[in-house]
């Protein structure tokens, strides 16, 4: 019996064998190949997701640049700042008649304010215009005057001068503006009788 039993261990082995993996090759059929037309579109898509990742990238280039460049431009807006008070230094002293230094004393201060300016100048620093009506973005009004000469919002004196730094305002320019006084009449009797009106009609 043991040498029956053992001369069919082999058989029924090799028999269960070749079942698994006839089994096998059922289960996992080959995948037939991709058609021309799927490669076509894979590689299509394949370049689609390379140009976006390009752009994608050169827009951050870009965009890493321009806050490099406002980086430095505010520090340097910073130090122009300082030299302007420099500057208004040398503007107070030109402007004081009782300096007593003679006029070579006046010719060395006027050389080295215009040395000044052409730094300044070379960094995109550049005057804002005060002989012209008021611009809230460049101008601060200090005080307002009744001039009948001249037109609503115009400019009467600059009591500071005001900067811009590569089209940038660092410094807007302290002014005086004219303001009519009948304008201001005008305009405090329109409003009194706008607050009347609705309280008579409250009332009503």
């Amino acid at each position: 019996m043991d040498c029956l039993n053992t001369g069919q261990g082999p058989q029924k082995e090799a028999e269960s064998e070749a079942e698994e993996e006839q089994g096998e090759g059922c289960a996992t059929p080959a995948e037939a190949p991709p058609t021309a037309e799927e490669l076509q579109k894979m590689n299509e898509e394949h370049l689609d997701r390379l140009k976006r990742l390009q752009a994608e990238f050169e827009n951050y280039k870009k965009r890493a640049a321009k806050e490099k460049e406002e980086c430095v431009q505010l520090a340097g807006a910073r130090i122009v700042k300082e030299l302007l008070g420099l500057v208004d230094n040398f503007d107070r002293a030109l402007a004081d008649p009782g300096t007593d230094n003679g006029k070579l004393a006046r010719q060395g201060l006027e050389l080295m304010r215009g040395q000044l300016m052409d730094i300044l100048r070379r960094e995109g620093v550049a005057e804002i215009r005060t002989d012209c009506k008021l611009d809230p973005f460049q101008h601060e009004v200090i005080s307002k005057v009744d001039d009948e000469s001249r037109e609503d919002d115009a400019i009467v004196e600059c009591l500071q001068k005001g900067y811009k730094m590569k089209g940038r305002v660092i410094r807007p320019a302290r002014v005086v503006v004219c303001r009519k006084e009948s304008m201001n009449k005008d305009e405090n009797h329109q409003d009194k009788p706008f607050k009347s009106d609705d309280e008579d009609t409250e009332v009503n």
